[in-house]
């Protein structure tokens, strides 16, 4: 059978597929994303296409409207090309920046000086670069080469050392000048150079011997393998300044949105190894941007420290990550040693060191361990809280004496799943919605100030606050349309209500923007699960919300919560604003911290060694506790007596 040809607008790709592929096998076949954040199971909606010339076969239209469907609108996952087509992929289901940096690079290069950041009281690096001037050898003193480096090294970072047979046979002409004779070579000591030294666990490791003084050219890479963004921040170690910074959508998106759908996809034959090269593509993308900006070489990188989820890491590793999801949920590995980052394929420094944060389990990665690093909250008397919120939200409850974590399955609806207008947090998403308490008027705003295409999970969290606070949803969720009547219409295929938040006249878009009851359910299951994971591990230790005195929220997501919108709805509990912080991107400065010291290094392994996991999934009050927080804000209003006016 003929081949078919595909272009993809508004980006004018084209490709080519044989039969039988779908059209969003042919969008990654193509590097057009379109958003699929089930994966392509077609049970999310959210890869709309419009088909403007060309015919499909095996068209779905439980997502799509009867005008949507008129107008040749389609679910990329399931319908086959059936002859060439032209195909355009609307602004609601495009990714804005996902294979640039541009604006994105710029709102995560915004977070380098957090609250979170935590720099060491002694700049320790895990990698060093020590400038000696070594005496020359004499009849007196016959020191071999290597033996003579090594002394002077321990006399500079003291502990066991080790020095590879590579390095070792480049020594004497490191350390000499050497002119070629017709019989022989004329050796003319030098003794000026630069030993490089990794800490690979307990030894101190020369990886690279220079000649002359390169001391001044030592830079590490922190990255943030995120589920959503990869972020990248370059670090010069002679002085702990972080020089660059960059972030890009993780590319991994396109094989589905949440880690689940990732390994499923890494089950089929090739899926590894595509999960694996995309993260490392990514990576190497923003090392690309960062060398350029900061003006220096891919060599001048001696190590990186990454940090993620369970999943994230052992995609970056190319570790077997099937059995994380199957009971009883067991990983590869928890803390992979130091390794030659080379070995996965990021080009530094030819020797340069890969470094991992320890994770604690299959759905508790090191992004937790670093969180608990850069809040404090092991160091302090004070009972703590820290909340990662995403598609798994991660919950970790403590102090000096105790650390207690859980992880809670929210689902996607704060990153734009489950939700039929939801997108993630990139250009024209509506991230804030006010409604007027004197005419029901709706205000938003957008990110960039771009037109609105859909609503980020910060202003799904706002509207669903000021819908109820207006009286147009009831604790149970459920639309009073009495109260509202000209912002609702008949919307979908089942004929039910949906609330228009921005209508498409007013946006210049060619559809309203929209929230629907089932939309609204699927936010308070979010929050429910968040809220009752944290319940469930207060309760366990024999507290209550009202004995934490912090509240730590990690990542980009918190830093635009509305945190009384965010108690309104019952994410997260009623205490004094004081008592809760954003601490911004603590994974990328705990991979900071680390890397400028291995007393840090060192520290972040006791961490993981302290903490404890609860299976939520086990625990018999966890479910009890998830039903009463599926109310807004919950069942038990005394709960939050400022939020609902008690």
């Amino acid at each position: 059978m003929t081949d078919f040809r595909i272009q993809f607008l508004p980006d004018q790709v084209e490709v080519t597929v044989p039969p039988g592929k779908t059209l969003l096998e042919a969008a990654r076949d193509a590097n057009v994303y379109v958003g699929a954040i089930c994966g392509g199971e077609g049970v999310c909606g959210k890869c709309r296409v419009i088909v403007r010339e060309g015919e499909v076969e095996g068209q779905s239209t439980e997502f799509l409207t009867r005008d949507e469907v008129r107008r040749g609108y389609v679910l990329a996952c399931q319908v086959i090309p059936q002859s060439d087509l032209v195909v355009e992929v609307p602004p609601e289901s495009q990714l804005m920046g996902y294979a640039g940096l541009d604006r994105d690079s710029e709102r995560f290069r915004d977070f380098v000086h957090r609250e979170g950041e935590r720099r060491p009281v002694e700049l320790a690096p895990l990698i060093e670069k020590f400038f000696l001037e070594l005496p020359e050898p004499t009849l007196d003193d016959p020191t071999a080469d290597q033996q003579r480096l090594l002394e002077a090294v321990a006399r500079r970072r003291p502990g066991p050392l080790q020095m590879g047979l590579k390095i070792t046979r480049e020594l004497p002409q490191v350390l000499r000048r050497c002119e070629a004779r017709k019989a022989s070579r004329n050796w003319q000591w030098d003794g000026r150079a630069t030993a490089t030294v990794a800490l690979r666990r307990d030894v101190n490791e020369v990886i690279c011997v220079e000649r002359g003084d390169t001391s001044s050219r030592a830079f590490a890479l922190a990255l943030d393998v995120g589920t959503t963004t990869v972020v990248g921040h370059l670090v010069d170690l002679t002085s702990g300044a972080t020089v660059e910074a960059a972030a890009k959508y993780n590319s991994q998106i396109k094989f589905g949105a949440d880690v689940i759908n990732r390994i499923n996809h890494a089950r089929q034959p090739g899926g590894a190894d595509q999960l694996h090269q995309a993260v490392v593509d990514d990576t190497e993308t923003l090392i690309d941007d960062l060398v350029q900006r900061a003006e220096v070489a891919r060599g001048d990188i001696q190590c990186v420290v990454a940090a993620g989820n369970t999943t994230m890491m052992h995609f970056l590793l190319n570790l077997e990550a099937d059995l994380i999801r199957l009971s009883p949920f067991v990983p590869t590995a928890t803390s992979p040693p130091p390794i030659r980052a080379a070995e996965v394929g990021l080009r530094i420094h030819p020797r340069g060191i890969l470094y991992t944060l320890p994770m604690v389990g299959s759905f508790v990665g090191g992004d937790i361990t670093a969180g608990i690093l850069v809040s404090g909250m092991h160091e302090s008397e004070d009972i703590s809280l820290l909340l990662d919120i995403g598609t798994n939200g991660e919950v970790v409850l403590g102090n000096r004496d105790f650390l207690v974590t859980c992880s809670a399955s929210a689902g996607p609806a704060f990153e734009g799943g489950s939700v039929s207008c939801g997108m993630r947090a990139t250009r024209g998403a509506i991230d804030s919605v006010g409604i007027s308490t004197e005419d029901l008027a709706v205000t938003v705003t957008t990110i960039d100030d771009a037109p609105p295409v859909g609503i980020c999970g910060t202003g799904l969290i706002d509207l669903l606050s000021e819908m109820l606070t207006a009286g147009i949803v009831d604790r149970n969720g459920r639309f009073q349309l009495d109260v509202a009547p000209d912002r609702f219409q008949t919307g979908g295929e089942d004929g039910r209500p949906v609330f228009v938040v921005v209508r498409a006249e007013d946006s210049g878009g060619d559809r309203d923007i929209t929230i629907s009851e089932p939309d609204v359910e699927n936010l308070i299951r979010t929050k429910a699960s968040i809220y009752a994971a944290a319940d469930s591990l207060v309760e366990s230790v024999g507290l209550s919300f009202a004995d934490i005195q912090k509240v730590n929220i990690a990542g980009a997501f918190g830093n635009r919560l509305d945190i009384a919108h965010c108690i309104t709805i019952g994410l997260l509990p009623e205490l004094p604003p004081e008592r809760i912080r954003f601490i911004g991107n603590s994974c990328v400065a705990g991979a900071k911290a680390v890397m400028l010291s291995h007393q840090t290094f060192e520290e972040v392994h006791r961490i993981r060694d302290q903490i404890s996991y609860q299976e939520l999934m086990v625990d018999p009050g966890y479910m009890d506790k998830f039903t009463s927080a599926c109310f807004l804000p919950h069942t038990d209003l005394s709960r939050f007596p400022t939020a609902t006016g008690m």
